[in-house]
């Protein structure tokens, strides 16, 4: 029981003295760790694939304004080109099973 006690007031010290950014970074760091394989294909109007690339492990994400508003573009680190950026409106993102 002392164990437990100590581990949790190590915790709650650790995180009050972190900074909020130091916390968030953490915590990104843990969600890239626990990502998942998603593929990531971009659609062309005649609804064919252009462009389908592998995110093993990862994460796409989106930057928000201060408003809240999405930028239109999803960033991803893939498997095959490393960086990508595209456009929302015609991407697609599907889970790898």
């Amino acid at each position: 029981m002392q164990k437990f006690i100590l581990l949790n007031l190590f915790l709650l010290f650790f995180f009050l003295g972190c900074t909020e950014e130091s916390r968030n970074k953490l915590f990104k760091q843990a969600d890239n760790v626990l990502g998942k394989d998603l593929r990531v294909s971009y659609i062309a109007d005649s609804g064919n694939v252009v462009r389908s690339w592998t995110v093993k492990d990862g994460k796409v994400t989106t930057h928000k304004d201060e408003h809240g508003a999405v930028s239109g573009y999803y960033y991803f680190w893939s498997v095959e080109s490393g960086y990508i950026q595209v456009p929302i409106v015609r991407t697609i993102v599907e889970e790898i099973k």
